[in-house]
């Protein structure tokens, strides 16, 4: 079955339900978007679709096996809040994101795991800007149950 959503929105949507940031609508602290970053606030984390990885065929249909690339950007206002922001993704990925249950709408998805290849990275001051950014880069097996 294909994804009624991209995988970068079903880890964005994981994030927000692990604690780890919130809705941009809500305008709360530490939105999460996915696919596109936006100026504003400082403080943000964005989800990005990376390259796959293929892994040979299932034994019992024999369908592809691939684990979606991703990426986790972390934006913060300052090296400390954004390493610990980063820091906190980085453990709920390693302990807590397995066989995870996401809802968006009336879409549920299992993330079956998330296992990070890097990261976080610090890598230093954005451009023409004071603030600091992070990444993440994983690969993730999931699937769209209804």
């Amino acid at each position: 079955m294909s994804l009624s959503h991209s995988p970068e929105d079903v880890i964005r949507y994981m994030l927000i339900g692990l604690d780890l940031g919130t809705l941009p609508e809500d305008q709360d602290d530490w939105p999460i978007y996915a696919t596109q970053e936006v100026d504003s606030p400082d403080n943000t984390i964005t989800v990005y679709g990376t390259e796959g990885k293929k892994h040979g065929r299932d034994f019992v249909e024999g369908k592809m096996a691939e684990h979606q690339g991703i990426q986790i950007r972390i934006r913060a206002t300052s090296p400390t809040v954004g390493h610990a922001k980063a820091n906190a993704i980085a453990i709920a990925l390693d302990e807590t994101a397995y066989q995870d249950s996401v809802t968006i709408g009336s879409n549920v998805y299992l993330v079956h795991s998330i296992n990070r290849v890097s990261g976080p990275l610090n890598l230093g001051k954005e451009l023409g800007t004071r603030r600091f950014l992070f990444t993440i880069n994983a690969l993730t097996s999931l699937r769209q149950t209804t």
